[in-house]
């Protein structure tokens, strides 16, 4: 089972935290050369002391809670990408239109939303065709969905990611929203695309983390 593209922090100081701390060091280099070459006839006045030592505290303390700050992103981020891993080979229930014919079997769920006279449900192939349609009650609720891969014609078709689509519509004709599509599959890796977390699925579909409703 492959695992790839989830890494630690790299240790490293952020930009903000090295600013930081070259300020405080040319405050201090400032204060020194202040003392030395300060008047003695007017030596500077304790209240401007008290001014630029206040300053450095408070220049010391964004350092530091920066850096703490840094530490619970961090242990954050790890926290995230270890859950997101304790995902791999665990079922899933994940809500999308992009569903997977495997094996030559397609199973989904949709909904039916109130006020839809009629309903049609169209599997749509890569090519944005309609390879089959299937009628369906207009009552409200939820209902099972399986294709056996084959199309209008009785071709068996390739497996694949096919897209789900349910066509609800008033007695006017005019569409309904609030359909929806649902499925089961296991989560089978984890893995960075494009800057985000990608699950693959058992059914052949990559999904993001926020598709995955529960998971069993």
């Amino acid at each position: 089972m492959s695992v790839s593209g989830i890494t630690g922090n790299d240790g490293g100081q952020s930009p903000a935290k090295t600013q930081l701390t070259a300020d405080i060091n040319a405050f201090l280099k400032l204060m020194v050369a202040q003392v030395r070459n300060q008047d003695p006839t007017k030596p500077m006045d304790s209240t401007q002391w008290v001014a630029q030592l206040a300053q450095f505290s408070t220049v010391e303390q964004q350092v530091q809670s920066n850096g703490k700050l840094g530490d619970v992103l961090t242990e954050l981020k790890s926290t995230s990408e270890r859950i997101d891993l304790s995902y791999i080979g665990r079922k899933v229930e994940v809500e999308g239109d992009e569903v997977g014919l495997k094996d030559g079997v397609l199973a989904a769920r949709y909904t039916v939303p109130k006020g839809a006279a009629s309903v049609g449900v169209h599997i749509v192939d890569a090519d944005g065709a309609v390879v089959r349609s299937f009628s369906s009650s207009s009552t409200a609720g939820t209902y099972d969905l399986s294709w056996d891969g084959k199309n209008s014609d009785g071709v068996k078709l390739a497996d694949g990611t096919y897209t789900v689509v349910v066509d609800a519509k008033d007695e006017a004709g005019k569409a309904v929203a609030g359909t929806s599509v649902t499925y089961d599959a296991t989560v089978t890796r984890v893995r960075r695309a494009d800057g985000e977390t990608k699950f693959d699925l058992s059914t052949g579909v990559s999904v993001a983390r926020d598709a995955i409703l529960s998971a069993a």
